[in-house]
């Protein structure tokens, strides 16, 4: 049996993980990069026993880096969020954390020139067409891991990596609100209609009240047990998908429409303890929030949700701005997500989003050569 590798980097971006590749070492057919990918994560198998695949959504991704040709944009960057239980490989949106592994990724790898202290790298993610602008701390030519900042969900601290996500509405399907409206309603198979915000901003998303689907909105990942409360929580996914014409039946998004919209369970300040056995303080949070990604809660909160909740949370009429107790003047809206309180800077005129800021760590795990039956 033929064996082929290929050269690869394995790096931590934020709360997830990914087998990092350049463009010029996969195969130029593109066809051909799904079978790869499913073997590099040791897809479909819910352990990934004979891949890299950590068994959860958050380690089970891949990135494609190559140089840009285009004056304004240093890097390309292609994400691959790989299923683990069914043999798909979804390119519909981005993914926030693995976004932070792409400016230290070009640094040490030559694809941008290191200038210390600090390195900017323009990425231009290819799945969404918009730009991401990372300002990388460098020394000795080098992406620089070791610093003071901390972010929830990752132990220890690491050197801040400040994040920009530039014009980031409509990403997937051209306007910040597809629907036409701040709240829709979607009907539930018991005929009951549960109020929503869907938005596209860095990627699709729906937001809906903890109580009005039967929950606290403290629940951490006990909840993925609730059947009757996870079968909910994808019906009204799927049925969200349908309103973005992303699937024609709703029960078709858990195959075709997999990882997005993701969906977003928000609730007033609370207090509660996080997966770290912290105690979490409803003071120092303008929002509490727990978000499901690819059919389980995530164990933090993806940094695409963070640009699009900070966009609703400054936007009048959706039930985010109407639920969350931010300051008005306030450009910094603070979330309360399982693993901790995470920041967003976000910058928006007349509803136009503009910018979106937040701060990552990321660091390489490992690097060589990946081996594919």
């Amino acid at each position: 049996m033929n064996i082929k590798k290929y050269p690869c980097v394995y790096m931590r971006g934020g709360t997830s993980k990914a087998v990092i590749f350049h463009k010029k070492d996969l195969p130029e057919d593109k066809k051909e990069w799904k079978d790869i990918f499913l073997k590099v994560m040791g897809t479909p198998d819910v352990k990934q026993i004979d891949g890299m695949g950590g068994t959860v959504s958050s380690t089970s991704k891949i990135a494609v880096i190559s140089p840009s040709q285009e004056e304004g944009i240093d890097v390309y960057y292609d994400f691959y969020q790989v299923d683990i239980v069914i043999p798909r490989v979804d390119d519909s949106g981005n993914c926030g954390n693995i976004s932070s592994t792409v400016g230290p990724f070009a640094v040490d790898e030559g694809l941008v020139k290191a200038v210390e202290p600090v390195t900017k790298v323009r990425v231009l993610n290819t799945n969404t067409n918009k730009i991401i602008e990372e300002y990388v701390k460098v020394k000795d030519g080098k992406a620089e891991i070791y610093g003071i900042d901390k972010i929830p969900g990752v132990p220890g601290t690491g050197a801040g990596i400040d994040m920009y996500f530039e014009s980031p509405g409509g990403s997937v399907t051209g306007t910040t609100f597809p629907t036409g409206n701040k709240k829709d309603l979607i009907k539930i198979s018991n005929n009951k209609s549960i109020e929503t915000t869907i938005i596209d901003c860095a990627n699709p998303f729906v937001f809906v009240k903890a109580g009005d689907i039967g929950l606290k909105g403290t629940e951490l990942l006990e909840l993925n047990s609730n059947k009757e409360k996870m079968n909910l929580i994808e019906e009204i996914r799927g049925k969200a998908a349908v309103k973005l014409g992303f699937v024609d039946l709703w029960e078709k998004a858990q195959t075709q429409s997999t990882s997005i919209p993701k969906v977003s369970i928000i609730s007033k300040p609370q207090n509660y303890i996080d997966l770290d056995k912290n105690k979490i303080k409803k003071e120092e949070m303008d929002l509490c929030v727990r978000a499901i990604s690819v059919g389980s809660v995530h164990k933090a909160y993806p940094v695409t949700c963070y640009v699009a909740t900070g966009a609703a949370a400054k936007i009048k009429g959706t039930l985010v701005q109407e639920i969350s107790e931010i300051n008005d003047k306030n450009n910094i809206v603070k979330i309360g997500h399982a693993s901790g309180i995470g920041k967003i800077e976000t910058i928006i005129e007349d509803e136009k989003v503009k910018k979106v800021g937040v701060v990552r760590t990321a660091r390489r795990i490992m690097d060589g050569n990946i081996y594919i039956k």
